[in-house]
């Protein structure tokens, strides 16, 4: 069989057209490249140089040779470069959870600039935090902080809470006065949440009136973005965070019933399992993300 070494050698010796530069090119001796040079001849039975004082002249047969193994040799050179580039270079792999919302307004345009193998699962924060519990993902991103199971959160993004509702509602003007009363007619109107547990809806409820709303929502929808579209298209209200909605209220599709006085927050976090074999890639995927955020915020 013949070896892949004396064709390198071989194909180098021609290039270089003596053995000393062809030797210092492979970082061989100069014995090791006559040698193969030597044990290639013998192989195949043929001369492939004519030897000189100062250089060697290849042979028909020489050149002949060159011509049939010049370009399967350099392919065979790409194939081993690339397997010794992915062997050298070894990412790192992780599986995140995370709703559609944040995937499509956070992750979408930044992690597939990550140096990293990533997997992403979706669902609402309930399935979420089973699929971590149950080690189907290592890591949420964008989840509100829960006490169900011992889960670490680290914080991801601060996102402030709107009310919205579709262009067509007008609340009367009286109502605007009396709060009692604006109350009451907001709870008997209709209400589009993602969830059973209207989080939102409560703290919304609770700093703009300092009470508990009364509201049976009519519509649970799997999405923020699946309410927006739907409200521009349907009469209803919602709480959303703002930064899902600003272009739609820039383009007039959708309105806020009312201005709130002072912020509504909810932060939102990072989670995951503390004791877990996947701690270097949740921190890898967490600078990742410092890095790209920041830098959005510098353009």
């Amino acid at each position: 069989m013949i070896n892949l070494e004396w064709l390198r050698t071989f194909s180098s010796i021609y290039e270089c057209k003596n053995i000393t530069e062809a030797s210092k090119k492979l970082n061989m001796t100069q014995p090791g490249v006559s040698k193969h040079l030597a044990a290639l001849e013998n192989h195949i039975g043929k001369k492939l140089f004519e030897r000189t004082t100062r250089k060697l002249t290849p042979t028909e047969y020489g050149r002949f040779y060159y011509s049939q193994i010049k370009n399967p040799l350099q392919e065979l050179e790409k194939v081993e470069y690339y397997s010794n580039q992915r062997v050298k270079k070894q990412r790192h792999a992780i599986t995140i959870g995370c709703t559609t919302d944040i995937f499509r307004k956070e992750l979408r345009h930044v992690i597939y600039s990550f140096d990293m193998y990533i997997v992403t699962c979706f669902g609402n924060e309930k399935e979420l935090v089973e699929a971590l519990e149950n080690d189907k993902v290592q890591l949420i991103v964008g989840i509100k902080k829960h006490f169900k199971y011992d889960h670490e959160f680290t914080f991801f993004k601060n996102e402030e809470l709107m009310i919205i509702c579709s262009n067509d509602i007008k609340i009367p003007e009286d109502l605007k006065k009396d709060e009692k009363q604006l109350i009451k007619w907001l709870q008997k109107q209709t209400w589009f949440t993602f969830d059973n547990e209207q989080d939102d809806i409560k703290k919304f409820w609770k700093i703009r009136f300092n009470t508990i709303p009364k509201i049976i929502p009519r519509y649970i929808l799997p999405s923020y973005l699946d309410i927006i579209e739907s409200l521009k298209h349907n009469q209803g209200f919602s709480i959303i965070p703002k930064y899902l909605i600003e272009e739609e209220l820039k383009n007039s599709t959708i309105k806020t019933p009312f201005e709130v006085s002072m912020p509504i927050d909810h932060k939102r976090f990072y989670s995951y399992k503390l004791k877990n074999s996947n701690l270097k890639e949740i921190n890898m995927f967490k600078e990742q993300m410092e890095i790209t955020t920041a830098n959005k915020e510098l353009r």
